[in-house]
């Protein structure tokens, strides 16, 4: 008899045993590769006037160096640094490190542009002539509606070696309403893995004022939802990543699909901080269904009301310690209008270093377009309670009955 009076217990709490989820562990990879914007142009125009190519290569890097860019995004990643005479610079002046500005330059006296067949001048980038401190190897996807498997092998593996990957891409059926081109339409950089997902830094930027590309996912590139075409595994010498240890995490209550109407907790926890020795900035960026970026940002240190920016700005406005700890940085009801999943990304960077992630982290969750429905849940609620009650007592009638 004791026996059914256990098996009547377990039954009435079985209905809370199979909802709760299993979550599986996703691995996250993150590489602090600089940002760069093609598309850039301060008060001399440099770099996104400046013209590519040679023997009357019309391009400009704005308008056509995305590949330049990118590998001048790596290169700097690698602490590649170039030397550029006054002569050769675009900008009439001596120039030294590594922007798509110094790397077009470097690369016009350098053999670095070659013929692309279509009598456009020297245009195309000759890949034996990059900067020797790199080595690239060239693959090419075999799945033209989203990634091979022995593609994302090798892109997984070279991440954790600390290789960043360029890639060109397509979306949609061509690249551009005047083409008939397919295939490498656009060159981006793989920076690390988030879960199913890959980070990328795309280096078109609309807003010409800032000199950073945008650094987003895969399947929200500037453009579209990309898919890769040729990809590139760039080595080189991996340099020591800054306060490696720092790990930041993302978490929402409600989370998993949040009902029209609910207030959502918005909360981030810091692991391994710097514990005040270096003042960090702290960015969390929101990607919304229709594939939206913008910047949450509050404009005193104290918090206070949430805003929005599409240009990258921090989350407060001045660089602040990471101590470990958890503190809720937002605080919103949602609404109808903003059905569908919303993508959250977190990360801080080293003022002494800006472009450089650190303890990357990205989740996500569903507003349902169906408010909750309190008379439903109270329902269920009501259900739930009487079967605990009853399996109690009766439990107890059983026990007591026992000689």
């Amino acid at each position: 008899m004791r026996q059914a009076a256990y098996l009547v217990l377990l039954a009435a709490f079985i209905p809370f045993l199979i909802v709760v989820p299993v979550t599986a562990q996703q691995e996250t990879i993150s590489l602090p590769v600089p940002a760069f914007n093609q598309a850039y142009i301060n008060a001399t125009g440099y770099w996104g006037n400046c013209s590519m190519g040679t023997n009357g290569c019309t391009d400009a890097v704005a308008s056509a160096g995305c590949l330049i860019t990118s590998f001048a995004m790596v290169l700097d990643y690698y602490g590649v640094e170039l030397s550029v005479p006054a002569a050769s610079s675009c900008t009439g002046a001596t120039q030294k490190g590594m922007d798509p500005g110094i790397l077009n330059d470097w690369l016009k006296t350098h053999g670095g542009y070659g013929q692309c067949g279509d009598g456009s001048g020297a245009c195309c980038l000759e890949w034996t002539n990059l900067p020797p401190q790199i080595s690239t190897a060239t693959y090419v996807n075999h799945n033209e509606n989203g990634l091979a498997t022995d593609a994302r092998l090798m892109i997984d593996q070279s991440l954790r070696n600390g290789y960043p990957i360029i890639c060109g891409v397509h979306w949609g059926n061509h690249c551009h309403g005047t083409t008939a081109q397919t295939e490498d339409c656009h060159w981006v950089v793989i920076t690390g893995k988030a879960s199913a997902t890959y980070t990328i830094i795309d280096p078109y930027n609309s807003d010409t004022a800032a000199s950073a590309g945008v650094k987003t996912t895969l399947d929200h590139g500037v453009f579209g939802s990309y898919t890769i075409d040729r990809y590139v595994v760039v080595s080189g010498p991996v340099p020591a990543v800054l306060q490696s240890d720092l790990r930041i995490s993302l978490s929402f209550s409600p989370d998993g699909v949040v009902q029209a109407g609910q207030t959502q907790v918005r909360s981030l926890t810091v692991q391994e901080g710097s514990d005040g020795a270096t003042p960090l900035f702290l960015y969390t960026r929101v990607i919304d269904p229709s594939g939206n970026v913008r910047y949450a940002y509050h404009t005193s240190t104290s918090g206070g009301t949430l805003h929005y920016s599409r240009s990258k700005q921090s989350l407060y406005p001045a660089a602040r310690p990471l101590s470990d700890g958890t503190f809720i940085w937002g605080k919103e009801t949602v609404s109808q209008s903003e059905a569908g999943t919303w993508t959250w990304e977190a990360w801080a960077e080293d003022p002494s270093y800006p472009g450089r992630p650190l303890g990357y982290e990205i989740a996500a969750y569903t507003i349902s377009a169906e408010p909750a429905s309190s008379t439903t849940v109270g329902i269920l609620i009501a259900i739930a309670l009487t079967l605990i009650i009853t399996g109690a007592v009766y439990a107890s009638i059983l026990l007591r009955s026992v000689p």
